[in-house]
């Protein structure tokens, strides 16, 4: 078994890879494969992760004799369903408005949990990181580099709040330009971002390599090479 499926591996990695050199059917075959195996997943996942635990603790709750947590999750079952079954009826193009306001709920329950996560995940961590002692004292470090490290810090963050200041003046007939006293700001910080960006690019580019390389370990392991 090991050898078939380190055979199969092979044989859709390479046909994924036959995409560099254009569109074929070779490839079509692979990526319809790859998606279709991961939609039954997804199915499978959700069966037994979130539809049979909610049926389950459906009975329970039937089963305890509370009318008041019968009512409420009988209510939310039903509300559940529902939703279920109008967005059922919209891919098949039945009742695609009573699917189209389940969507719209969902998205936007989505976009606010998506923002709040945001905020409180990510912004807010990103103002106490920037809220630092632009003098700390480690071991090891002199005062030179604890001084050129601050000074690296604060010019950046000025910097990259300078480039994404848009408070310039529209004139007829004119691009919108900032004023004379941000430009050089400006400049410093989208430096700073292009970078940021650059480490990023080359931080995924790495990461894709060591992927790349460990799957062509795995491979040659399955294949006994």
């Amino acid at each position: 078994m090991d050898v078939l499926g380190g055979f199969l591996a092979l044989g859709l990695t390479l046909a994924l890879f036959t995409y560099l050199a254009g569109d074929n059917p070779v490839y079509r075959i692979a990526a319809h494969l790859f998606i279709g195996l991961t939609s039954g997943y997804v199915v499978v996942l959700a069966w037994y992760s979130v539809i049979w635990p909610n049926l389950a603790g459906l009975a329970r709750v039937g089963s305890s004799g509370d009318a008041v947590a019968i009512i409420v999750t009988a209510l939310a079952a039903l509300i559940g369903g529902v939703g279920g079954v109008l967005l059922l009826l919209k891919t098949v193009h039945v009742a695609p408005r009573l699917g189209g306001l389940v969507v719209a709920f969902m998205l936007g329950v989505g976009a606010a949990v998506a923002v709040g996560g945001a905020i409180t995940g990510t912004l807010l961590p990103q103002i106490s990181a920037a809220m630092v002692s632009l003098l700390p004292r480690s071991a090891g470090q002199s005062l030179g580099e604890v001084l050129v490290e601050g000074l690296f810090t604060l010019v950046g963050t000025l910097a990259t709040l300078g480039f994404f200041w848009y408070g310039g003046k529209a004139e007829p007939g004119n691009p919108v330009e900032r004023p004379a006293l941000l430009r050089p700001i400006a400049a410093v910080g989208q430096v700073f971002i292009a970078v940021t960006f650059g480490v990023m690019y080359a931080g995924a580019l790495a990461a894709s390599v060591a992927l790349f390389a460990e799957r062509l370990s795995a491979l040659t392991r399955y294949l006994g090479l």
